[in-house]
């Protein structure tokens, strides 16, 4: 501060002289608004041109203080009290509407006609104005003296006048009787003045209009006005003052002291400019924006010094902005008042260009034009723009708000609903009316811009006003914008949709202009203190509008998806600013948003539309919420109850230090409520370091603790609600969450969301919570699933940050430089803390960025301050004070924190790039808490998979599956994660299997040397009993296979696959088919297409994969049966790629030839019968694969036959001969004699199995060659030899002699199955004269049948039963024959296993040939020629005869099947199974007669037995539903007694898991409807009940004990469809025990216990109810009872009490309380009433098993080995049937003797029943409406147990679980 001059010494004020060096040096307080320049008249004008003047200017003190070393002292004088204004708005409105205010304006309006019309002269014009001039009367109005200020009487008498009250004054047009009253009256009520200021005596005949100066004249001009009447007198007063001081700013006129002694305010003089001063070394500073502070018209003009930047041009624009609005101003008022003025205002032309007239009620209301409005918002923007809207009086302002009130009060009149009713005409008309509402918001728009830009004048910021602008906004959306948008082309809306979508331009205008009056109120918001009223409305307005259900796609939208959304995000800008301003609604609004979260729509693009800067998506309200926690760091504004205040407070802080970064803006709400010692810049003036530290410290952790409260109330909102709710429920809570987590992740590296990571780190503790302490599955697996997504953001997080630190390697920055290194020491564990914190680290980098690109609006600077609140807290914790560099970051911190705003450093030469800031961010963000958490996550999760439940196990799985996906090195982290999978890869669960082997395959992908270890438990879940898992298994198998070398795996994945092909499920059959052909097939087409450009590649690939195929076809003829069918399918014109498939083969198959001759082509280990086996799949899937040449080549593989391996090639080549020879065109006569020759010649020595394809294939050949005569010589040989043997005793031959009987038995049956020698008759008759048989088959036959006697040799026999039946398949007629019949008849009869076998398997094979033709008929009928009667059978079958022998066989035979079906195991009961299913395939038999075996067999633990009667049953039961019904139970009782005497095992269940035997029988009927199964299980329950009396109770256990046993397990067991099913059930067991239970309880106590009933009433009178008794029911009981008698009384009570524990335990299984495990149709599956639950699925709860019930009915059974275990058997079931001691005896009517139980509330096991109604009542009263309750009163009978009686305990309860 420079010394004060002393030339001026002798002043009364202070002078102080400020050089430009100085004056640079300072720093400008940025609250200071901009200086407006007071011209002559005391109005705010334009800034003059500079003109150097000498004179001394003055300074106010307000002007010099901030000059001053006295800044604390702030003198006191009288002008501070404003004088009192009339002009203040302080009362309400006299009229609530303009109805009202028209209605009492009418009196008025008709004694103005009247006085136009007399001319006043009229008694009623006459007695009005008498009334009126005696109120004006003065000497009886009260007159008020007022002191007069000797300031205010100085300015008075030098002729100024407060610019605040007379600026552009002008007395409004007075109405006719108005001006006749003004006229008539002379009262003096004012001081004399000459002339009043504007205005000239009405007597004078001029006009009373005022002179209007141009402000924006320069001074100079306008002191050379001439001096009329009507201008001004200060004026000429002080021309001279305004002339020489033209550049001083000033806030009251610049008079001299000299010449103007008695003014009061002190004033600094600033002397002239010295001789050695120049000019250029000073300068004019501008500020941005003029601001008129103050109140009631009192100009305070700041005095600092205003910025230089602008040019006279853009003051001379701005200059004339100011004007053109002052202009339209003038104007607008001008017509206003004329129209107020002129009787005809309609007809008026000027007035209509500027109003327009609105007829409502009658009443007719003008408001401005649209045009004008449109005019009027321009001009008001560009002046608010320049900063120069303080140029326009505040009366003015505020008659600009009340003319465009008008149009507000019009709209809230007008009705605005819309009607779905409407015709098009109606919705025109409403249009129009939104056309007025359109207007409306026009004018609320200039209305809101005027408050902003005079936000300090109270005037204008009237809360009336304000009001009325957001009851139009509410009023225009309630009823214009809403319906609309809600609309859809498909719903109740559509009618609206039609009406509306012809008017979307002018609809869309009406929502563009709420959207921009939205925004402005945003402005005012931030700017303003508005009432509470107003901004509760607000509040509630905004957050409707932001969940308002927008459309999905934009055909569904009548205004466009995005438009609407940008109005949504207009109102989350207002609900943050009221967040930001008002901490007192903070509690509120996070409580109506959370609680309107269920409006969110879940599905559809439209969920997300708020979009990033990256392009990616989240919704609108988690933005929202981020961007509120992240304001929460931020302390609100304070509401004081005037500006004066704040910035009293603000001007005082900012002075109370200096500070090294004050060209920073202090906010005033950032300091608010401060002491001023602690709002110092730099924290630095009174403190010490550790001070400093501290003081962050506390600043951090308060701000931090205000934003992690606010986040965990929000997370536990979410978490509370989504842990009762499920993905699949009519709650969208937990959709919500999902939906959430994936925005915060969505935003996590995005440096202008902080409080992402915030919120990630609270969910991510609450779901470790969750899952560490004893939580519900479901809960556990929400946690599960949201720990693998954030687990998941955490690994991709890292990948993104190496991405970006790689993309920085091209730059060659230091700072890149850094980064990147920050980032490898993070990789590596070496990056501390320190790195990250220090003061030109990534914090800052990433603050300046955020500071230097992008705009300095709330969000922007709530994010600053949340991120620097971070950093503060960080270094402030870890920080010391021993390092100099840490101070100074502390104090630098500090002094941001207190300003809450950041200024970017000026030490970076370089700016920060957005890439450089996003590896910054993520740097900060992989150091926070949330990040570090990624080992605990992982650590849990792994945990997880080996709990014992199993959706717990199932989402464990697959969430490190997901991180997995993210983050690969988790394998050589988590180094049990193999055995885990291993482990689980046998695991009861399917679902935990299936999850188990997506993790494998996600592991082999990442690391493939995992599937050694894996590649076992993949394929032996190939053939898990789940689909699901055999799928998945497949295809992990696929990939294995395509990325293995090994030869030995890729032949076991080909083998598993082609087990799978012949799946049951048609789509694991077809998967498995698709596989193999894509891994076999596919990749060798393009190579088949044109043979001739095979590389040597191609071919050795070719040569492989056969190799393959043929090492495949080792694994047995299951495999290569799978094969051939396979092969068929490929081929089969049904496939689309057929015909590549084909080529493919065939060079396959040549390519096996090639092996197979040349031995050195072979691979190591492949011998010839394994590539001749191979070729035989190939010619039977198809025989065109091969050709002439390579059938030269099998020749010699059937000459020379001298050992085992040689004949397993003349079968492999025989087959081949028999299916390619028929079709092979070219094929040499001789090399088919030659072959024929080769073939008869080996005959004798083949065996059962290659004979019989050698007499197919001669057959075959001689339809070819057509030299029967051959054949006809080796079958007249056969035969004669048989004729010899039949005549010896063959048991008393040799073995020689024997084994020749047995090989012309062999030849005979083969021959005379694939030969038809009727056409040879005659050469037949000839050599087997005499001849006495009808044909040759018979004659075969006659030949045969004495071999089959019972007294032969057995092998003997049994080739002899095998040849009958191969001859009768192709002759069935010979079925017929009664000595046959007799034959086979005897051996199912009496014959051993192995002999029935042979029958049974001729009969199998019978009718599989039988069940083929069938099927092929439609196809066979249409072929005609040769080809068709050269098949391998030679067409010798004949339908008919066919037809016959199958229905013979069902009707005499089918018994005997059954009967051998049903005693064994082994493979005769196969073989009886399958000739059982194939009859009731082909309907020969009634259902009922098979049906209960099929039931039976089922059950059977020979899976082939139980997968063939299963297909069988449910075919039977499709077919002949309503007709096998009745023999269910039948059907039962068969399968009890077959798993008792047969299986073994008498039980209902099977373990591991725990499933019912009946299952398949169970899963046919739940194919039937609802009243089929209900019936069943009514059937099935039935058979457990029972009659005391009549119990069957022979054997070690009873037998009744047991059958009941074994339908209660199965009960246990099921897997029930439909909770109706459930529920039913429960109903079914109850009533057994409410229709038996009494009777036998009563039966035990008074013949086990002799418990008498008048020893029970008396002591309940002795003792009372509920008092305990001494002694148990066992001691009571005496030796006296039978021992038969208490035996069958305890089976009894046991097979009840069975029925009760399976009851609890399914109620426990499938958690149903005890008002759902009501009787049916009041129950329900989940619990909340709805009946459409009731055909859902039940959901078990994880973690029950079947141990505890299977446990206790064992015990149970096991009480009857022991008298003493039988007594308390008895014991405990009679304490089973009381409650608190007593017995309750059902009122359910009269014709009921006894009363049912009822299902006890709660989930009890074993626990005590109630003995009321169990069953639907139909007496009287009626207790309950449900299932379950409690007595309604207590009987006097005491408890019979002798102990006290009460339900099973929490403990016991969980041990089910």
């Amino acid at each position: 501060m420079a010394p004060a001059n002393p030339q001026h010494q002798g002043l009364s004020h202070p002078t102080i002289l400020i050089p430009i060096e100085a004056r640079q040096g300072m720093t400008r307080p940025r609250e200071h608004r901009q200086p407006s320049y007071v011209n002559g008249n005391g109005e705010p004008g334009a800034m003059p041109p500079f003109k150097p003047s000498r004179q001394p200017r003055l300074l106010s003190v307000d002007e010099a203080l901030q000059y001053s070393p006295f800044s604390s002292i702030v003198p006191f004088t009288p002008d501070i009290i404003i004088p009192p204004s009339a002009d203040t708005i302080g009362s309400g409105p006299l009229f609530s509407s303009l109805v009202d205010q028209r209605a009492a304006y009418q009196s008025r309006d008709l004694l103005d006609a009247e006085v136009t019309r007399t001319y006043g002269r009229s008694p009623l014009a006459q007695h009005a104005l008498s009334t009126v001039k005696s109120y004006l009367d003065g000497s009886d109005l009260t007159e008020f003296n007022f002191k007069k200020s000797s300031y205010l009487t100085d300015h008075r008498s030098n002729g100024h006048i407060s610019p605040g009250r007379d600026r552009k004054t002008k007395l409004p047009s007075l109405s006719p009787f108005a001006n006749m009253v003004l006229d008539s009256t002379h009262l003096d009520n004012r001081y004399p003045t000459p002339t009043s200021p504007g205005l000239v005596s009405p007597k004078d005949g001029t006009s009373r209009k005022r002179l209007h100066l141009d402000r924006k004249l320069p001074l100079t001009q306008i002191a050379k006005l001439p001096l009329t009447p009507t201008t001004p007198r200060l004026i000429t007063a002080n021309q001279k003052a305004f002339t020489s001081n033209a550049v001083q700013v000033m806030t009251t006129p610049a008079i001299d002291s000299q010449t103007n002694p008695g003014i009061k305010s002190p004033m600094v003089l600033i002397p002239p400019l010295s001789a050695g001063n120049k000019l250029s070394e000073y300068k004019t500073f501008h500020d941005d924006e003029p601001l008129i502070h103050g109140k009631k018209g009192r100009v305070e003009v700041s005095a600092v010094m205003i910025n230089t930047d602008k040019t006279k041009d853009q003051r001379a624009v701005s200059d004339q902005m100011s004007n053109n609005l002052q202009t339209l101003l003038q104007d607008i008022f001008e017509a206003d008042d004329r129209t107020t003025s002129e009787a005809d205002a309609v007809s008026s032309t000027d007035a209509s260009s500027y109003f327009m007239w609105i007829h409502q009620e009658g009443v007719e209301i003008r408001t401005l034009a649209t045009d004008k409005l449109v005019k009027l918002d321009l001009n008001l923007q560009k002046v608010l723009a320049a900063g120069r809207l303080g140029d326009i009086s505040i009366d003015d302002a505020y008659r600009l708000q009340k003319v465009c009130e008008r149009s507000l009060m019009v709209v809230r009149s007008t009705d605005l609903s819309i009607d779905a009713a409407w015709s098009v005409d109606q919705f025109s008309a409403w249009v129009q009316r939104a056309g007025i509402a359109e207007s409306a918001l026009r004018s609320a728009r200039v209305i809101v811009k005027i408050m902003v830009g005079l936000r300090d004048e109270e005037k204008v910021c009237s809360e009336e006003i304000l009001q009325n602008v957001v009851g139009v906004l509410n009023l225009v959306f309630t009823s214009c914008v809403a319906p609309i948008v809600e609309a859809r082309p498909k719903d109740s809306g559509s009618q609206i949709f039609e009406l509306a979508s012809p008017f979307k331009k002018e609809i869309g205008q009406l929502l563009y202009q709420a959207n921009r009056v939205m925004k402005m109120l945003v402005e005012v918001l931030n700017k303003v203190d508005i009432a509470e009223t107003i901004t509760t409305a607000l509040e509630f307005f905004a957050i409707r509008t932001l969940f308002i259900e927008n459309a999905q796609t934009e055909k569904e939208s009548i205004l466009g998806i995005q438009k609407f959304e940008g109005l949504r995000r207009t109102a989350m800008d207002i609900i943050t600013g009221i967040f930001s301003r008002h901490p007192e609604q903070r509690p509120f609004i996070f409580d109506e948003i959370l609680s309107s979260l269920q409006k969110l729509p879940t599905k559809g693009q439209n969920a997300r539309q708020f979009k990033l800067s990256d392009g990616t998506s989240i919704q609108l309200v988690s933005a929202l919420i981020i961007r509120l926690i992240q304001t929460c760091a931020n302390p609100a504004h304070n509401s004081s109850k005037g500006v004066k205040r704040r910035r009293a407070i603000t001007r005082r802080q900012s002075h109370s230090g200096s500070s090294s970064d004050t060209d920073a803006e202090p906010k005033p709400h950032a300091v608010a409520q401060r002491e001023p010692s602690e709002a110092s810049s730099d924290g630095t003036a009174n403190d010490t370091n550790d001070s400093a530290r501290g003081r962050l410290l506390r600043e951090a952790n308060e701000l931090s603790d205000n934003a992690s409260k606010d986040a965990q109330y929000v997370v536990n909102y979410f978490v509370q609600r989504a842990m009762t709710a499920s993905k699949s429920g009519d709650q969208p809570h937990r959709h919500l969450l999902d939906m959430f987590a994936e925005d915060l992740i969505s935003v996590l590296g995005h440096a202008e969301w902080p409080a992402a990571e915030l919120l990630l780190n609270v969910l991510v503790s609450y779901m470790l919570n969750i899952v560490r302490v004893k939580s519900t599955a479901p809960a556990k697996n929400m946690a599960l699933e949201l720990l693998g997504m954030m687990g998941s953001a955490i690994s991709e997080l890292v990948a993104g940050t190496q991405a970006l630190a790689r993309n920085l390697d091209n730059q060659d920055s230091a700072r890149s430089g850094d980064l990147r290194q920050m980032f490898d020491d993070y990789v590596e564990g070496r990056l501390q803390n320190n790195d990250i914190f220090v003061q030109d680290g990534p914090y800052r980098l990433v603050l300046d960025y955020l500071a230097s690109t992008h705009s300095d609006g709330l969000p922007t600077r709530s994010a600053q301050v949340f991120y620097l609140t971070q950093w503060a807290r960080n270094i402030a914790s870890i920080s010391s004070s021993a390092d100099p560099k840490e101070n100074v970051l502390v104090n630098h911190l500090l002094s941001m924190l207190i300003k809450r705003a950041w200024n970017p450093s000026d030490c970076h030469t370089e700016p920060v790039t957005k890439a450089q800031c996003r590896l910054a961010y993520n740097l900060t963000v992989l150091q926070m808490n949330f990040c570090r958490r990624f080992g605990a996550v992982l650590n849990i999760l792994l945990d997880s998979i080996s709990s014992d439940q199993t959706t717990v196990r199932t989402r464990s799985l697959k969430s490190v599956t997901q991180m997995l996906e993210k983050d690969p090195s988790i394998l050589d982290r988590a180094k049990n994660v193999k055995s885990l999978l291993i482990k689980c890869a046998v695991d009861a669960s399917p679902m935990v299997r299936d999850s188990t082997l997506m993790l494998m395959g996600k592991c082999i992908q990442q690391k493939s040397s995992l599937e050694q270890e894996f590649f076992k438990p993949i394929y032996s879940l190939v053939n898990d009993p789940t689909v699901s898992v055999r799928k998945r298994s497949m295809k992990l198998l696929k990939d294995l296979f395509a990325r293995n070398k090994s030869k030995e795996v890729k032949v076991i994945v080909a083998g598993c696959l082609l087990q799978r092909s012949g799946d049951a499920d048609k789509g694991v059959s077809e998967m498995a088919n698709q596989i193999l052909e894509d891994i076999w097939f596919s990749p060798f087409w393009k190579c088949s297409e044109n043979t001739g450009i095979m590389t040597i590649q191609d071919r050795l690939a070719l040569k492989e994969q056969m190799e393959i195929v043929i090492s495949t076809t080792r694994n047995g003829d299951r495999v290569c049966s799978a094969l051939v069918t396979l092969l068929r399918t490929l081929l089969g014109s049904d496939t689309k790629s057929a015909p590549s498939n084909l080529k493919v083969c065939q060079l396959l198959v040549s390519t096996a030839f090639e092996s197979m001759i040349d031995p050195e082509a072979r691979a190591e280990g492949l011998e010839q019968n394994h590539i001749v086996q191979s070729l035989t799949i190939f010619a039977r899937a198809d025989a065109h694969l091969f050709n002439s040449d390579q059938l030269q080549h099998l020749q010699p593989y059937i000459s020379n036959l001298s050992n085992a391996e040689d004949f397993g090639l003349l079968r492999s080549v025989v087959i081949i001969f028999r299916c390619v020879l028929p079709v092979v065109p070219s094929i040499q006569q001789s090399l088919l004699r030659d072959i024929q020759t080769a073939l008869f010649k080996n005959v004798q020595k083949l065996g059962k199995t290659e004979l019989n394809e050698v007499a197919a294939c001669l057959w075959t050949m001689n339809g070819i060659l057509n030299n029967p005569e051959r054949l006809v010589k080796l079958v007249v040989s056969v035969i004669r030899h048989l004729q010899i043997y039949k005549s010896k005793n063959m048991p008393d031959q040799s073995e020689k002699d024997i084994r020749s009987a047995r090989k012309c038995v062999q030849i005979a049956g083969a021959f005379g199955k694939h030969c038809d020698f009727e056409a040879q008759l005659p050469g037949f008759r000839e050599a087997l004269a005499p001849w006495q048989w009808g044909s040759v088959s018979g004659m075969i036959i006659d030949s045969i049948k004495p071999f089959t006697s019972i007294n032969q040799p057995l092998l003997l026999r049994l080739d002899a039963l095998h040849s009958i039946g191969l001859v009768c398949q192709s002759s069935p007629h010979h079925f017929n024959d009664l000595e046959v019949s007799e034959i086979f008849q005897q051996t199912l009869t009496n014959g051993q296993p192995d002999v029935q076998n042979i029958v049974l398997s001729s009969f199998r094979d019978f009718f599989a040939m039988q069940e083929s033709q069938a099927a092929s008929k439609p196809e066979s009928s249409q072929t005609d020629g040769p080809a068709a009667a050269n098949g391998k059978l030679g067409g010798s079958m004949k339908a008919s005869e066919g037809d016959g022998a199958s229905a013979l066989i069902a009707q005499r035979f089918l018994h005997d099947m059954l009967f051998i079906a049903l005693s064994s195991l082994d493979a005769t009961a196969l073989a009886a199974t399958e000739v059982i299913a194939s009859i009731n395939r082909q309907g020969l038999v009634h259902p009922k007669e098979s049906g209960p075996a099929l039931v039976a067999l089922e059950t059977s633990s020979n899976s082939a037995i139980a997968n063939v009667a299963f297909q069988a049953h449910g075919d039977v039961h499709q077919q002949h539903e309503s007709m096998f019904e009745r023999e269910y139970m039948r059907a039962i009782v068969e399968a009890y007694r077959y798993q008792k005497e047969i299986v073994q095992d008498p039980l209902g269940f099977r373990t591991s898991p725990y499933t019912s035997k009946l299952h398949s029988t169970f899963e046919i009927i739940k194919t039937s409807n609802s009243k089929y199964q209900k019936k069943f299980i009514s059937n099935f329950c039935a058979k457990v009940g029972f009659d005391v009396d009549k119990l069957d109770l022979s054997g070690a256990v009873p037998a009744s004990l047991q059958l009941s046993r074994f339908l209660l397990e199965n009960l246990a067991f099921f897997d029930y469809g439909r909770m109706d099913e459930l529920l039913y059930t429960l109903t079914c067991m109850e009533r057994i025990v409410a229709n038996t239970g009494p009777g036998v309880a009563h039966s035990i106590n008074t013949e086990v216990f002799h418990v008498r009933v008048d020893a029970i009433l008396g002591t309940s009178e002795e003792s009372g109810p509920g008092v305990e008794q001494a002694t148990s029911l066992e001691a009571t009981a005496t030796v006296e009872v039978a021992s038969q008698r208490l035996y069958q009384l305890t089976t009894a009570s046991i097979i009840l009490s069975c029925v009760w524990d399976t009851r609890a335990y399914l109620r426990r299984l499938y958690g149903l309380s005890s008002n759902q495990a009501g009787r049916e149709g009041k129950g329900n599956g989940n619990g909340n009433g709805k009946a459409k639950d009731i055909n859902k699925a039940p959901m078990r709860i994880p973690g029950i098993s079947g141990d505890k019930v299977v446990g206790s009915i064992a015990e149970r059974v096991g009480s009857l080995g022991s008298h003493e275990g039988m007594l308390k058997q008895c014991s405990a079931f009679v304490e089973l049937l009381s409650i608190d001691h007593e017995f309750r005896v059902a009122a359910e009517g009269e014709e009921e003797a006894a009363g049912r139980l009822r299902t006890p509330s709660g989930d009890e096991a074993g626990s005590p029943l109630a003995m009321s109604g169990g069953g639907r009542g139909t007496g009287k009263r009626k207790r309950s409406s449900s299932v379950a309750g409690t007595p309604h009163k207590k009987r006097g009978r005491p408890s019979l147990g002798g102990r006290k009686s009460s339900r099973k305990s929490v403990e016991e309860d969980e041990e089910w679980e």
